[in-house]
């Protein structure tokens, strides 16, 4: 349960801690049960309620194996042997609990087995039994814990309550948001749940979507109308847990919004500036600090120097730095003063064409560090209507899950191969990834010139590595010849890979995200789960693709192949 941060400066979870008394918490009750029949040790038998008593011994023997049989087999996720068991015992074994006070509707729940939950509904059982454990949770409350928006769905239609409480007052959407089930979320808000809710302790969604450091999900709550100001009974507001949590981007969310008061004091009279420096979190108080001054002084024109110069935090700008000060207050000096005076009238050409790759070079890097990399507009209307259409989408029957293309930051529908940048806090059309050393994302408009500074910058370091080589050969050594020998052979050697790899990403079609988070796309992979990519065609379509030439594919295009599209 969340306490008071006056003694620790941080809040437990009711969920991710064993409770007073040595009782398991549901993740640590699951993760043992699940350790236990992996074993292959028989589940234990449930501890029947009295309304489950049978009036002979030889009954009660068999009930128990039954209802044995109909946990084990819910575990395991076998439909056939629990249709079996009801066919036996009827649907009254439904009522029945294990060791832990749970039944097998709980369990069927936590797994997110749509079968399951159907065929528990369809046979007229109880689906909303609270369990007899400290939290007295109910199915649907099980549900919301690993997001199952599909078994959610099912309950509710069953009917059980959209707002029905466990025993510390949280709701489905509380839940949900414990857990960072953005989607779920969204889908409860869309059915009608009440979003101002709180749990026994006064918090609401947006409290331990806060407290949990789940930005995207605070933005939506925030946007479906949660009161960012508002306290729990321990006085804390959203911004002191988003504090606690240590999440950089949801503090940054809650200080834009303008109701928020940054020097808000809790019931300890601690600021959220005060909690950060009792976590020694430097970003987080470094950004409390110098927001909470430009807001004192919001009527005078002031320039932030240190931000300018060093970026704000979260995204610094020491790596364009390391590689600005290498230039200019070694490399380039280095170069004029001690190796052209040697070399160049001996080696004149290799000199021009090192300072045409220079200038390449510096173009190249302007262009990919300052243009846009493919931002997509924000605050769509297409958000709007898919938030308030998804309740009524057909996909949940089908275990899929409409609002997983949704951008909750930026407000829009994300287009295929599209992704939310966390450091530049926007959606990047064809996302590859973010670098630091141009401060910018690389996506679909830049990515060709971040390309080309890669390819200058890598002939730059090789023919520097050549002078410097000539330098030794004529004068002798040198520690500021030798520095720069060994500087430019590493990063000649690391620019070259990453400019080949580029290079063959460019011509196969495919996005460094993409082939990082390979598994974590449908799209990339065909009906056995081998990889696929829908996007080849061909190393010439796929470089003139590249170069923002030729058109990319449509997704009706994409669809036309008879591919899976769903993210």
């Amino acid at each position: 349960m969340i306490q008071s941060a006056s003694r620790p400066l941080f809040r437990l979870s009711r969920h991710s801690t064993i409770p007073a008394g040595g009782r398991d918490s549901l993740q640590h009750t699951m993760a043992k049960d699940w350790a236990v029949r992996a074993e292959g040790v028989v589940a234990p038998h449930h501890m029947k309620p009295a309304s489950c008593e049978a009036t002979t011994s030889d009954v009660e023997s068999m009930s128990s194996i039954s209802d044995g049989q109909i946990f084990q087999a819910v575990k395991e996720g076998n439909i056939k042997k629990c249709q079996q068991v009801l066919e036996a015992e009827t649907c009254a074994v439904l009522e029945c609990y294990d060791e832990k006070g749970h039944t097998p509707v709980h369990w069927a729940a936590l797994t997110g087995s749509i079968e399951l939950i159907e065929l528990f509904v369809d046979c007229k059982g109880p689906v909303d039994r609270p369990s007899q454990a400290e939290l007295g949770q109910r199915p649907i409350h099980w549900a919301a814990v690993n997001g199952s928006i599909a078994v959610v769905d099912i309950l509710l239609k069953a009917g059980v309550s959209l707002d029905v409480e466990d025993q510390k007052g949280c709701t489905p959407l509380i839940t949900a948001a414990q857990y960072g089930q953005t989607a779920l979320c969204c889908y409860l808000i869309g059915k009608g749940a009440k979003i101002n809710l709180c749990d026994s302790e006064g918090d609401n969604a947006l409290h331990w979507a806060a407290f949990k450091g789940h930005c995207e999900l605070a933005h939506l709550l925030i946007y479906s109308g949660c009161n960012p100001q508002q306290t729990d009974n321990f006085g804390q507001t959203p911004l002191h847990l988003a504090v606690l949590s240590g999440n950089l981007p949801t503090v940054q969310l809650l200080c834009e919004q303008d109701t928020v008061d940054l020097e808000c004091e809790d019931n300890n009279r601690n600021t959220p500036l005060k909690l950060a420096y009792g976590r020694k979190s430097r970003d987080i108080a470094s950004f409390l600090q110098s927001t909470i001054v430009q807001a004192k002084k919001r009527h005078v024109s002031q320039f932030n120097w240190s931000t300018w110069l060093f970026g704000r935090p979260g995204k610094s700008k020491g790596p364009i730095l390391f590689f600005y000060g290498n230039l200019f207050l070694w490399g380039y000096p280095t170069y004029f003063f001690k190796i052209v005076p040697v070399s160049y009238y001996a080696l004149w050409e290799l000199h021009i064409m090192f300072l045409l790759c220079n200038a390449l070079m510096w173009a190249f890097f302007l262009k990919a560090s300052h243009m846009d990399p493919g931002f997509l507009p924000q605050d769509t209307e297409e958000y709007k209507y898919a938030v308030k259409q998804a309740v009524n989408c057909n996909d949940w029957k089908d275990g899929k899950n409409p609002l997983n293309r949704l951008c909750h930051t930026c407000h829009l529908v994300k287009p295929l191969r599209s992704k939310h940048c966390r450091i530049t806090n926007r959606c990047v059309s064809h996302f590859d990834h973010y670098c630091p050393y141009i401060y910018n994302d690389v996506g679909k408009q830049n990515r060709a010139f971040f390309v080309g500074f890669l390819t200058t910058m890598c002939m730059c370091c090789f023919i520097g590595v050549y002078l410097c080589w000539d330098c030794f050969y004529i004068v002798g050594s040198g520690i500021l010849i030798g520095m720069g020998f060994v500087f430019l052979s590493i990063i000649g050697t690391i620019s070259a890979l990453m400019t080949v790899m580029c290079l063959y990403m460019a011509v196969v079609n495919i996005t460094t995200n993409e082939r990082i988070n390979v598994k974590k796309y449908p799209y990339l992979k065909n009906d056995k789960g081998q990889f696929r990519n829908p996007f080849d065609r061909g190393f010439y379509l796929n470089f003139l693709e590249f170069l923002d030439i030729v058109v990319p594919l449509s997704e009706d295009n994409i669809q036309k192949k008879d591919l899976r599209i769903d993210i």
